[in-house]
Parts: C-alpha cells; structure tokens; sequence
C-alpha cells in the first residue's frame, strides 16, 4: 500500500488538520501556510498529549487541547514558557514536529528586525513576562502570542481564532463549583505549570539530540 508521510511538507501548499481543531474552532480543515514566504506567522501546537484527558478529568469538562502558541519572524520563533524565549525556526520546526499543530499566516510584519528585537528586549515588556507573573488561566503563551501579534502585525491573529484558544485556560473550571474552584485552583497552576515545563524539557532534549546527531553527522562527512 501507499506510506503517506507523517509530516506535513514545510513549504507545501495544502489543507491543515489537527484533532483538536474541530472541537476548538468547529472545523478541521485549514489552508496550509507557505514557510518560505517572509510573512509572520502564528502557530497553534498541542501539548497536552496524555495529560489533557487527566485535567479534564479534574475540571470535569473535557479540553479539546493544552495550548500553546509561538508567533515566528525574521527567521525566530518567540514564545513564553516562564520567560520570553526565542529559537531559530528551523530548530522548532525540528523540536515541534511531532506535536499536533496549525499555522496561520498573519500577512508582513509592521515593525523591522531590529525594532522588534528593542522590544522584545525592553524592560517594559520583559518586567510584565517574568516566571512570577506566570499565571495557567491568565497569564500565559497564549496571552502573550495575542500581545506579539498585535504589536508586529496590522491586524494581529483575528479574534474567531485566538479567542477559542485563550478560552481553553481561562475557562478550565467554568463547570466547577465555587467551593471546589477555591480549592482547584492552586492545584490546576501546580498540574498545567508542570505541562509547560514538561514540554520544554522536552524540547531542550529533542534540541540536545539533534545537535549530537548533527555534530555526528559533520564528524563522519569529515572522515569520509
């Protein structure tokens, strides 16, 4: 029979799904974004894997996902896990290729590399992000992926889309009631904090491995 690829090509021009994209945004089928293409793009990944059922269980609603977004630019992906983190998109594409995800493409950047990187490095916008303020119903990647579409983009990601995925945590005991939400919540922080350092555990690990397999792969050219 015919192997289908289990990566979707990067520069590929087709229909995008995910499982969570039906439950989120009441469809699952989105244009594919062009990576070569010098546009920003914003993109929906799902981390939760075998977790989400588990908080689900806890808010006793089911999540579609636990999201997380990073908004990419100028060659680097930018996001927030308990500080603002930036990677070459190559390396992510790399480290985030096995997680469920969509891509959308936001249109040219409003601001040049250099005042983008001012910004991101300004204590204006450092002091807000810091691992203090991280806060899972709040304050979170996705809040601050909706600040850096806003700022580098003229129309930021259109609120049909980000709003469902903002939702998904700011919403995560609207089933509860108040007594168990008073006790929920503190331990809701401890469980999906521990999500998002999971994951970047994760990533730094997938991060090491590709750079020895790289480092291997240089080393054998080299003795060849």
């Amino acid at each position: 029979g015919i192997i289908l690829p289990t990566t979707r090509p990067r520069t590929a021009l087709h229909a995008q799904t995910a499982e969570f994209a039906q439950p989120l945004w009441g469809r699952d089928n989105f244009d594919d974004v062009d990576e070569s293409s010098d546009t920003v793009k914003c993109t929906v990944y799902n981390i939760g894997g075998e977790l989400t059922q588990v908080l689900s269980l806890t808010c006793s609603k089911q999540l579609p996902m636990i999201p997380h977004v990073g908004v990419r630019l100028y060659g680097t992906e930018y996001f927030y896990s308990d500080v603002i983190e930036s990677r070459p998109v190559a390396v992510m594409q790399d480290m985030l290729e096995d997680f469920p995800q969509v891509s959308f493409d936001l249109g040219p950047a409003t601001i040049t590399e250099q005042e983008l990187e001012e910004w991101i490095a300004s204590d204006a916008l450092q002091s807000q992000w810091q691992p203090e303020s991280y806060n899972v119903f709040d304050h979170n990647c996705n809040h601050f992926a909706r600040v850096i579409c806003d700022k580098v983009t003229e129309n930021g990601l259109e609120e049909s889309l980000m709003r469902p995925v903002i939702a998904v945590t700011e919403e995560m005991l609207s089933e509860l009631p108040e007594w168990r939400k008073n006790l929920g919540k503190g331990f809701m922080n401890q469980i999906t904090r521990l999500v998002v350092v999971s994951w970047g555990r994760a990533t730094r690990a997938k991060k090491k491995a590709l750079a020895e397999q790289k480092k291997l792969e240089e080393g054998g050219s080299m003795m060849t």
